[in-house]
């Protein structure tokens, strides 16, 4: 009698997920379809916890002190969602990923992971060739890391309320193509509008 063992499959850690920006960015960038910036952002939803309300000593802890501290630069910032940000600042882009996830490391570590909501990276996109009497411009995009999901999408808002759905679907092809964890429901790909950077 053969007895298959099984069980749930172990749910990838956030820095699994995360850092796989780190070999898709150079693909992405070689190929022309998107370049990572010099900024990123760990938003979630504010609450009446210690580590949140001492947001900008706890990570000023965290980045610059002990071995491998990165001194990205950040502010802590509220948008006008009800939700805070903490910005995260570095031209070193394996830094500004490290940084990011060590914010979002911390915050959890410290009970207050349930109030996570997303990571994200700021990143010009590449859009399709114009056409006639068009012009061709590269609009700010977005890399989002969602915690609950522990996947990645793609973000184009092309103003307050609107975005590029065209555009996020050619990136999300390429995203994955690069070797980046997309989620597939795009029932979870939410608009952050808002986004301070």
């Amino acid at each position: 009698m053969f007895r298959f063992l099984g069980g749930k499959k172990q749910a990838r850690s956030d820095w699994a997920v995360i850092s796989t920006v780190l070999k898709a960015e150079p693909r992405l960038r070689g190929a022309g379809n998107m370049s990572a910036g010099r900024f990123a952002g760990v938003v979630f939803r504010p609450a009446d916890v210690p580590v949140l309300n001492d947001l900008d000593s706890q990570v000023r802890e965290a980045l610059y002190q002990g071995e491998g501290a990165t001194r990205t630069a950040f502010r802590v910032e509220d948008d006008p969602h009800g939700t805070r940000w903490v910005v995260l600042e570095d031209g070193a882009f394996d830094d500004l990923v490290s940084s990011t996830y060590t914010v979002g490391r911390m915050i959890e570590a410290n009970d207050a992971g349930e109030h996570l909501l997303a990571a994200v990276f700021g990143v010009r996109a590449t859009p399709p060739a114009p056409g006639p009497g068009e012009s061709r411009r590269s609009p700010v995009a977005y890399w989002i890391y969602t915690y609950r999901r522990k996947r990645y999408y793609p973000f184009v808002p092309t103003d307050e309320s609107e975005r590029d759905r065209l555009l996020e679907m050619e990136m999300a092809r390429e995203m994955r193509r690069a070797g980046m964890d997309i989620d597939p429901s795009l029932e979870d790909w939410f608009g952050l509008w808002g986004i301070p950077f």
